[in-house]
């Protein structure tokens, strides 16, 4: 029967864990694997955060110590990250070669706000430069 429990947490582990990978991925904060590209649906996002919430309120009491404080670690770190993003607003989603999450929010909005203000892009503007020259 102990078996049995083992599985079912190992089961219960994987499925905490594809929610919370597909919670960053629609965050933007990994690439999708089937696209190759990164892309953002905060309401997505939110969906599947709040799935494992609500996994976490119907489970409580029938579940160990360990998953319990697995739940609340990965419902911080994907709350936390969905806020970073949420404040982000309407701007793409970052490309893999940017500043990972965990960034000075300092920084991305001065790196944004120069991005607005001198092009965004170096190869942006030889672009630019070319077609006005050419």
């Amino acid at each position: 029967m102990e078996a049995s429990m083992d599985r079912d947490e190992a089961l219960f582990i994987n499925l905490i864990m594809i929610f919370k990978s597909a919670a960053m991925q629609q965050m933007g904060k990994v690439i999708n694997p089937l696209t190759g590209k990164v892309e953002r649906n905060l309401e997505q996002a939110r969906f599947s955060i709040d799935t494992i919430a609500m996994l976490k309120d119907k489970t409580e009491g029938n579940v160990t110590a360990d998953l319990g404080n697995l739940m609340d670690s990965v419902l911080l770190e994907l709350r936390m990250n969905f806020v970073e993003e949420t404040k982000v607003g309407d701007t793409p989603p970052r490309g893999p070669e940017e500043e990972p999450a965990g960034a000075p929010e300092a920084a991305g909005e001065e790196a944004a706000a120069a991005g607005d203000e001198a092009g965004s892009d170096p190869g942006q503007e030889e672009a630019q430069n070319g077609e006005k020259a050419g």
